[in-house]
C-alpha cells in the first residue's frame, strides 16, 4: 500500500544576503580609503630638461640695455648701491657663492633661474676734454624708481626692449634700519631657495634621535623600541623627493643604521673625526664639500649631543607613530577587502529556486517496482 506523506522543503534565496554583504564590503572599503586619505593628510601637515649649471657669481649691470638683456630669459635680483656703500652687496654675493650648487640647479630646472647682479650709482662727471658724461642716476631714480640706497629689486623674466620695468619689478620694502636677514628672506620668497651655506636639522627627527640614544646599547624590549623609532624616520622620509629633505633624510637613516651596527657612541666618534678632517683640509676644500661636512656633523650631533626631551616631544613622537601605523594597517586592509569586481562575480552565485518543493515518501513495494 502506498503511503503518501507530503513534505514541504523551502530553499531560501541568498540574493538579499549577498546584496547586504556586498554593500557592507563597499562601505568598509570606502571608509578605508577615506581613512587613508585623512592619515596621509595628517602626516603631510605634521611633517619636501636639465639646463646648464647656474652661476654663483654676482654680475655688474651698467645700464638699461644690460638689465633688459639679463631679464630676458632669467629672473634678476638686483642690488643698487652707491659707490662707497657696497657692504650689503658683498654680503649677499658672498652668501650666493657659498650656496650649494644643487639648490640653484633645482631652481633652474623648475624655470626659476635667477641672475644675481648689482648696479653702482654713477653721477654725471666731466671728462678730461671738458665734456659732461651722463651717469645712470636718471635711469636708477626715474626708470627703476629707486629712492634710497642700498635698494633691492627683483625683476621677473620675459623683458624685451619694449617692456616697462614697472611691470616686472618688485622692490624690497623693509624698515628704515637695514636688516639683511629680512633681505635674505625676501630673496628666498622670490627666487625659490635660500642663499647661503646653511645646514639643516629636522627638529622632530632630532627628538626621535634623542629618545633613540637614551636607551643606550639596549636589548629586549628597549631594542624593539629603538627599531620602531628608526622605522618611523624611514617611513617619514620614504617619499621625500624634494631637497634638502631628501638628502637630509638619508643622513638621519644612515646614522640610525650605523648606530645599530657600531653602537650608540658611533655618532660621537664620527663628529670628532669629521671635525678634525674639516679643520685640516678646510682651505683646500670647495664650498660644496665644506657644506657637505658641516651638514653631516649637524645631523650626527643630534645623536652625539641629544637634547632633553619634554612631555610635548614624547607626545609628538607617539602621535606620529600612531599615524604611520594606521596608514600601514589601512593600506594592508585596502588590499584584503574585496573590490566591486569580486562582488560582481559572487553576485551570480545566487540560489534561484525559492519555491517550495513537495517530496513524497514511498513504501518498500514501490521501490521494488
Amino acid at each position: 500500500k502506498r503511503i503518501t506523506s507530503p513534505m514541504t522543503v523551502t530553499i531560501i534565496s541568498a540574493s538579499s544576503t549577498s546584496t547586504r554583504l556586498r554593500r557592507s564590503g563597499q562601505r568598509f572599503r570606502s571608509c578605508i580609503i577615506a581613512t587613508l586619505a585623512l592619515l596621509a593628510a595628517s602626516i603631510i601637515a605634521s611633517a619636501p630638461v636639465v639646463s646648464a649649471s647656474p652661476s654663483r657669481k654676482c654680475i655688474e649691470i651698467k645700464d638699461d640695455y644690460d638689465l633688459r638683456n639679463a631679464a630676458r630669459d632669467s629672473n634678476v635680483f638686483l642690488v643698487v648701491h652707491e659707490l662707497e656703500d657696497k657692504e650689503a652687496r658683498e654680503n649677499i654675493c658672498n652668501k650666493l657663492e657659498g650656496t650649494p650648487q644643487q639648490r640653484l640647479v633645482e631652481a633652474s630646472e623648475k624655470g626659476k633661474e635667477t641672475v644675481f647682479a648689482y648696479l653702482v650709482l654713477e653721477e654725471d662727471v666731466e671728462d678730461s676734454d671738458g665734456q659732461m658724461q651722463e651717469g645712470n642716476q636718471n635711469f636708477v631714480k626715474t626708470t627703476l624708481g629707486v629712492k634710497k640706497f642700498p635698494s633691492f629689486l627683483f625683476l621677473s623674466k620675459g623683458m624685451d626692449r619694449n617692456s616697462k620695468f614697472s611691470s616686472h619689478i618688485t622692490q624690497y620694502k623693509g624698515s628704515d634700519s637695514l636688516d639683511l636677514s629680512d633681505v635674505v628672506t625676501f630673496i628666498e620668497k622670490k627666487v625659490g631657495f635660500r642663499i647661503g651655506n646653511d645646514v639643516y636639522n629636522v627638529i622632530f627627527f632630532d627628538s626621535i634621535a634623542s629618545r633613540f640614544v637614551s636607551y643606550g646599547d639596549a636589548t629586549g624590549l628597549d631594542r624593539i623600541k629603538q627599531r620602531g623609532l628608526a622605522l618611523l624616520v624611514r617611513f617619514s622620509t620614504l617619499f621625500s623627493f624634494k631637497e634638502p629633505l631628501s638628502s637630509i633624510g638619508k643622513l638621519y637613516n644612515r646614522a640610525f643604521a650605523m648606530s645599530f651596527e657600531h653602537g650608540m657612541d658611533y655618532s660621537e666618534k664620527q663628529v670628532e673625526k669629521l671635525q678634525s678632517r674639516l679643520e685640516k683640509n678646510k682651505n683646500s676644500l670647495s664650498q660644496d664639500k665644506v657644506h657637505e661636512f658641516q651638514q653631516k656633523i649637524a645631523i650626527l650631533k643630534a645623536f652625539a649631543e641629544p637634547k632633553e626631551l619634554t612631555p610635548e616631544d614624547d607626545k609628538n613622537i607617539f602621535i606620529h607613530c600612531f599615524l604611520h601605523l594606521g596608514l600601514l594597517i589601512g593600506t594592508i586592509l585596502l588590499f584584503i577587502v574585496p573590490s566591486d569586481e569580486t562582488d560582481e562575480v559572487k553576485k551570480g552565485e545566487e540560489i534561484i529556486n525559492a519555491e517550495p518543493l513537495v517530496s513524497k515518501s514511498v513504501d518498500e513495494d514501490d521501490k521494488s517496482d
